[in-house]
């Protein structure tokens, strides 16, 4: 993986992990203190290290999106849910409008001090976005460690204002839009995503494109021959995971 040094990067972990357990578990002490700020500062070295790793091209202006995400592992502060630690993508399309994703996990689940949800597993598109004019969803296979992530980005000549704020994927926010969460409020009162697990309509119909896995020039393809997205066994339930252990909630839905 070209440019991300993992050996840095489990470094850290492998300090920051302890620290973690012992400044969120137990009684309060002023040792807590001092854990706490050499913890700031190893997130901070993490948060140098992310990767710039294509996920995306957008279909309206041709320009690459790159994004500082942690492709080890789902055990990196990246996707930590509540408090993630991350970088604001440089030269973000003004076309951009949503990043959603999925993973399918693969054995064996590293171990993490806290709560990630990386999504379903598979790959999925929100039709509440897809219907905007102009609008387009690209999807793209993004290996992270042993598992198999799907990131689906989505771009419209301009994000109407009437629509809810999407929390970034893995992540219980918009830092993007909403750096602040200063409008959490407005955007949780908005109806929940209408996920369309079905995608084969939506490559028929032009508005998902498609990359192919391992694609690093990131060229957009059209319809559903040949993608390699289709017929994956799906599995609609969110997924938890807490210290290597999987939960999957069923759907608020009941689908």
């Amino acid at each position: 993986m070209p440019g991300f040094d993992l050996v840095r990067r489990q470094e850290l972990l492998d300090e920051g992990f302890p620290l973690m357990r012992f400044y969120y578990g137990g009684q309060s002490s002023a040792a807590k203190f001092p854990a706490f700020d050499r913890l700031c500062d190893l997130r901070d070295e993490y948060r140098k290290l992310l990767p710039e790793t294509v996920i995306a091209r957008c279909p309206l202006t041709d320009r690459m999106l790159r994004w500082p995400i942690d492709t080890a592992g789902l055990d990196g502060w990246y996707w930590e849910w509540l408090n993630p630690t991350q970088r604001r993508p440089a030269g973000l399309p003004g076309t951009w409008i949503a990043l959603k994703g999925a993973v399918r996990l693969t054995e064996p689940i590293a171990a993490a001090p806290f709560d990630c949800r990386p999504g379903p597993s598979a790959p999925f598109v929100l039709p509440h976005l897809l219907e905007l004019p102009e609008a387009h969803a690209v999807i793209a296979e993004i290996p992270i460690g042993p598992h198999t992530g799907w990131a689906i980005n989505y771009f419209a000549p301009k994000r109407p204002k009437d629509i809810s704020l999407e929390d970034v994927w893995g992540q219980c926010r918009n830092p993007i839009f909403d750096p602040t969460s200063l409008d959490r409020e407005y955007a949780e009162k908005m109806p929940p995503s209408d996920e369309d697990f079905e995608l084969r309509p939506w490559l028929d119909a032009g508005k998902l494109l498609w990359i192919a896995p391992g694609d690093h020039t990131a060229t957009l393809r059209h319809g559903a021959a040949d993608c390699p997205y289709l017929d994956i066994e799906i599995d609609r339930r969110p997924q938890h995971i807490y210290d290597g252990k999987v939960t999957r909630y069923p759907r608020s839905d009941s689908s």
